[in-house]
């Protein structure tokens, strides 16, 4: 699904040829497929084990000479020179960090001007995110683990509110893609019901 969600975000950009983050890369799936494009890809990521697995991965392929995986301790504090990137990709990780804004004000330093940047947030106004709550509430209530990733989940907001963080980091919009729902292919282009949200936006310049 989130491959998927890429290439409708990325439709009618040029990748070949260009530097990207991928901040909280997890196992390295989507830093290996924006590589498949021609991207060079360095992926991040807080959990040691997930930069073994996808620097594992990677040598499998023949593109691994546009892939690297280290690990840090914060997307907010990125060893990075500025305006560095051409790109940067954020799938689902801002939600767990302490602090987003500052996560955005990092990115927008490491980003060439007119760089892209995709990043990904739980949907605060969508009927699937409310129903997870409701499940997780009562599964803490009974004793069960139910949606246990809310147990981490510290962030969520409405296209307002992170289109704002947007244009306080040096961010313009340029799309939205609502995703995530299991419901069929209608309901993933609804805000009503998708619970992620990935926009995409180019640091201003």
């Amino acid at each position: 699904m989130r491959q998927a969600v890429l290439l409708k975000s990325l439709q009618g950009w040029d990748l070949a040829g260009t530097l990207w983050l991928d901040a909280g890369c997890g196992t390295g799936t989507l830093a290996r497929w924006l590589a498949r494009r021609g991207c060079s890809v360095l992926g991040v990521d807080a959990a040691s084990e997930m930069v073994a697995a996808a620097n594992q991965s990677a040598q499998s392929h023949n593109y691994s000479d546009r892939l690297s995986f280290v690990r840090i301790t914060s997307i907010a504090r990125l060893a990075l020179d500025d305006r560095s990137l051409d790109g940067i990709l954020c799938s689902s990780v801002l939600e767990y960090v302490p602090d987003p804004s500052a996560c955005l004000t990092e990115f927008a330093r490491v980003l060439k001007p007119g760089g892209l940047l995709l990043v990904s947030v739980p949907n605060r106004n969508s009927v699937v995110r409310r129903i997870q709550i409701a499940c997780h509430q009562a599964g803490v209530l009974l004793g069960q683990s139910w949606c246990q990733f809310l147990d981490y989940s510290r962030h969520q907001y409405s296209r307002r509110e992170f289109e704002r963080l947007l244009v306080e980091a040096g961010f313009s919009g340029e799309k939205l893609v609502p995703f995530g729902s299991p419901l069929p292919a209608l309901a993933q282009r609804s805000r009503h019901w998708a619970p992620l949200l990935m926009f995409v936006a180019q640091k201003s310049e």
